[in-house]
């Protein structure tokens, strides 16, 4: 019964093998469309998080005193039942229990035995165990104090601290139960987002820095009867985290369980509003920066889609073409089978049924174990290792409706096939398309498809179909040429190389279709590979190169200018100053200007070596080391060299200060270049002198950003406690360029066209290796009679390895000629960030050039030594009998 089913099934394993390894390749590009895309969904999302942790869940706040209303002891003694009401509105909505949080408006007045210290009283959720408890204990009738408060008032447990209002004569007393040690820079992440309660501030007066007060922690009941005795209103704020881990499904869920409960508590007749109409509380507002997070990340989604679909398609694509191909050779090899049984009337369709039932189950197991590869290689090597719901049924689907694509493209093929085994000739249509002249028609649509890419713009860094077509295209009709014109080649001075050399050289030269398909195929899948490999190495060099100019350090704080006699910068930071829109004269050429601490900034650069042609020492160097009379700069970006090189360029900003400037250096770009605007250079030192001359002030005259390394949490704090004043909002870090939707898009997009190509690119080479035996199997009585003739065994295998290492050769020489210009053509088309410079950098993909070369030698290798072994198996009585 097995014999049975084996014979109808899977009649010649060999060729079932073939098949197999096609459905391989089609599964895996198949799940691949709807399963990279969901990654990437998933891989955005969880990059965005790490990058801003406390943005993505949602805070709610409220207070005791609303605008433009007094304060009340009885509103402010009614605050843990808006706490409540809150706390009962949020679980309504399926959400977790929030962390309140609940402080005093105003600092209290505590007077200790050296003066008055200012304190602030504090209840969180969950603070108890997020202590280190000195002495005493916690408990819900008392408070504990920092070590440095217990230590100037003198206080202990079973003491009393009391602290007065700064307004009225309101005071309240409370007992110390215990002890702590406040919490060190950085924060526990408990206490990241009140990171203001435990930082020194600015005096507004005197802009002086303040040590933060001492921050005493209490059970919500007693922060709340303290603040109503001594008459100091109260400040609300209830936390959602989103839960460890959480997905983008949890987000979602999430983001729409935020929107919901701001709706419920907009209500007028939920239990929060009727508390805040009846009582005068402030109405909870409901912040969150979620939906812009899932903003973000549907913009790189809706960026990503579209090229993994072009790619994804052509693969699918590609592999079902091969997989008619393998149709076709299946009735080749059964030719004489074939014509036997449409001889006793076997038509068409049942033809294709005996095809479809034999592709059944290769095409099944292919496509199964594909998708089951690409979904492993995406969880090892994709954006994220796990997907949204939703992913693996589509895929899924995606799957089976090709796996009958599949069967139905080995049925048509057959079916065509057969229908011609009982016709004479080759037909009308055969004979037209065999009068057009294809090589002529697909240079014509090349140079067609190749128009957009020399004169089009940049389209934001994105993949379509020109940039995948135009290779291909170029590669065809390149090959078409070449291989036409090979038989011309035909000499007879060929016949006076050695035997070997001899044989090798006349079948290239007079196999002019089987050369043809063996370096199309070549040239196509090892172009593939190399075209890959260009525009994904250069468009990393590219996007490495503007990240560097995206930000002048790993973290740039703009500052205000309100700032007055700040402290010292934190270690390893430098203060910069910018002006955007200078004028240089001559030449009236708008630019930017950058000041900096020459030596300090070397230190803090970012710096790239496509930048400049020397390293940032030197050049940096040229400011330090000038001595001349103007004020030396850098200039960074196109500026025609007779304006850089005048004798009398200035730098003028309208009215207001002209800088006499002698440009000592060029580069492409510098770090901090917001624009592609150019940018001059200057020392702090020079310009201060100029500018002091024309009695202006150059701390006043520049906008001021501090560059400095590392991560931004301990640089803020530093700069808070040194008394800079800062726009926390304009904060950039060196990982923001990267996170940009567009950028993340364009790396995951060309490194799935990586992964596409390098398939197709082992297919490819998979393919010639059976050709080559395939082509040794119709030479069968040619060899057998150059064996007779004298012809060496050993020679014979040269000529076959020397025959095939040509051809490969040859295909693999057009692809590079092919693939290396057009990849330096089109990458320009792929900035995803045009406003930056440098423009787009080719770089020579050598680790993919040394991928093909090494699939090539095993390739020829492979195939020499498995055509040897088919001719030496073969008998040499059977090839004479059969032969024709």
């Amino acid at each position: 019964m097995l014999r049975r089913l084996r014979i109808l099934f899977l009649p010649v394993p060999g060729q079932a093998l073939g098949l197999l390894l096609l459905a391989v390749v089609l599964g895996s590009a198949l799940v691949s469309v709807p399963l990279v895309p969901a990654a990437a969904e998933q891989g955005a999302w969880e990059r965005e998080r790490a990058r801003q942790d406390q943005a993505v869940g949602a805070t709610l706040s409220s207070s005791t005193q609303p605008l433009a209303q007094a304060s009340s002891p009885a509103r402010i003694a009614r605050a843990s039942a808006l706490d409540a009401a809150v706390v009962e509105t949020i679980e309504a909505e399926g959400l977790p229990r929030p962390l309140s949080l609940v402080r005093l408006r105003n600092a209290l007045f505590t007077d200790v035995p050296d003066g008055v210290v200012r304190t602030q009283l504090v209840a969180k959720t969950g603070w108890e165990d997020q202590v280190d408890l000195l002495d005493g204990e916690i408990s819900d009738r008392g408070v504990v104090v920092p070590e440095r408060l217990a230590e100037r008032a003198g206080v202990g447990p079973g003491d009393q601290l009391t602290g007065r209002s700064r307004v009225g004569d309101g005071a309240a007393t409370v007992l110390v139960t215990g002890v702590y040690a406040e919490p060190a820079t950085p924060l526990p992440d408990f206490w990241a987002a009140q990171s203001a309660l435990f930082q020194p501030g600015t005096d507004p007066a005197t802009g002086e820095p303040v040590p933060a007060p001492p921050v005493v922690l209490a059970p919500q009941d007693v922060v709340v009867a303290t603040a109503a005795a001594a008459g100091q209103d109260l400040l609300l704020e209830w936390s959602l985290p989103l839960q460890p881990g959480a997905g983008v499904d949890d987000a979602r869920a999430a983001a729409d369980r935020f929107a919901a409960l701001q709706a419920r508590l907009a209500d007028l007749d939920s239990p929060v509003s009727r508390l805040a109409v009846v009582e005068g509380f402030d109405r909870p507002v409901l912040r969150s920066g979620l939906p812009d997070v899932l903003a973000g990340v549907d913009r790189t989604v809706e960026l990503l889609r579209p090229p993994v679909r072009a790619v994804g398609i052509g693969g699918v694509a590609a592999a079902l073409v091969l997989v008619g191909a393998w149709a076709a050779q299946r009735v080749r090899r059964r030719d004489t089978e074939l014509r036997a049984l449409v001889a006793r009337g076997l038509s068409p369709a049942r033809g294709a049924g005996h095809a479809v039932r034999e592709a059944l189950l290769p095409v099944l197991a292919g496509a199964a174990l594909g998708g089951a590869a690409g979904g492993l290689l995406l969880a090892l090597r994709g954006p994220a290792p796990g997907l949204p719901a939703g992913a693996v049924p589509q895929a899924l689907a995606v799957l089976g409706l090709g796996c009958l694509a599949a069967l139905v493209a080995v049925g048509a093929v057959t079916a065509a096939l057969v229908t011609r085994l009982d016709q004479l000739g080759r037909g009308p249509l055969a004979h037209a398309l065999g009068r057009v002249p294809w090589v002529a028609v697909t240079a014509a649509v090349a140079v067609v498809t190749a128009v957009p890419a020399v004169t089009g713009s940049r389209d934001g860094g994105r993949l379509d179909l020109l940039t995948l077509v135009l290779p291909v295209l170029v590669t065809v009709a390149v090959v078409g040429a070449l291989t036409a014109v090979l038989p011309r080649l035909a000499d007879r001075r060929i016949d006076r190389l050695p035997p070997t050399a001899s044989l090798a050289l006349r079948r290239v030269l007079a196999g002019r279709g089987a050369a043809r398909l063996v370096v199309v195929t070549t040239a196509l899948s090892t172009g593939l590979v190399l075209y890959a490999g260009a525009l994904a190495g250069s468009a990393d060099r590219t996007l490495a190169a503007k990240a560097a100019v995206s930000t002048g350090g790993d973290v740039v704080v703009p500052l205000v200018r309100r700032t007055t006699e700040p402290g010292p910068l934190p270690a390893g930071a430098t203060l910069v100053g910018t002006e955007r829109g200078v004028t240089l004269v001559p030449g009236e050429v708008t630019a930017d200007l950058l000041v900096v601490e020459p030596d300090e900034v070397l230190d803090v650069l970012r710096w790239d070596r496509a930048l400049a042609d020397r390293p940032p020492s030197e050049l940096l160097a040229e400011l330090t080391g000038y001595d001349g009379d103007r004020v030396p700069a850098l200039l960074a970006g196109p500026v025609p060299d007779a304006v850089a090189a005048s004798p009398e360029l200035t730098a003028t900003f309208f009215s207001y200060y002209s800088l006499p400037v002698q440009v000592v250096g060029r580069a492409a770009a510098f770090p901090g270049q917001a624009s592609r605007a150019p940018l001059l250079v200057v020392p702090w030192d020079a310009v201060g002198a100029a500018l002091q001359a024309a009695d202006r002030d150059p701390l006043q005259v520049f906008d001021r950003q501090v560059w400095a390394p590392g991560e931004p949490a301990p640089l803020l704090a530093a700069l808070t406690a040194a008394g800079y004043a800062y726009d926390e909002g304009g904060v950039t870090t060196a990982g923001a360029f990267a996170a940009q939707p567009e950028v993340q898009a364009q790396a995951w997009s060309l490194a799935y066209l990586r992964a596409v190509a390098l398939a197709a690119g082992l297919l490819g080479l998979l393919g010639v290796a059976v050709h080559a035996l395939a082509q040794q199997r119709r030479r069968t009585v040619a060899a057998l009679l150059l064996t007779r003739m004298g012809l060496p065994r050993r020679s014979a295998r040269a000529a076959t390895a020397l025959e095939l290492g040509l051809l490969t050769g040859l295909g693999a020489a057009v692809a590079a000629v092919v693939a290396l210009p057009v990849s330096a053509l089109v990458i320009r088309l792929l900035d995803p960030a045009p406003a930056l410079l440098p423009g787009a950098l080719s770089v020579v993909p050598w680790s993919s050039i040394v991928a093909v070369l090494g699939g090539l030698l095993a390739v020829t290798a492979g195939a020499t030594l498995l055509a040897s072994r088919s001719a030496r198996t073969t008998p040499a009585g059977e090839v004479l009998r059969d032969a024709p």
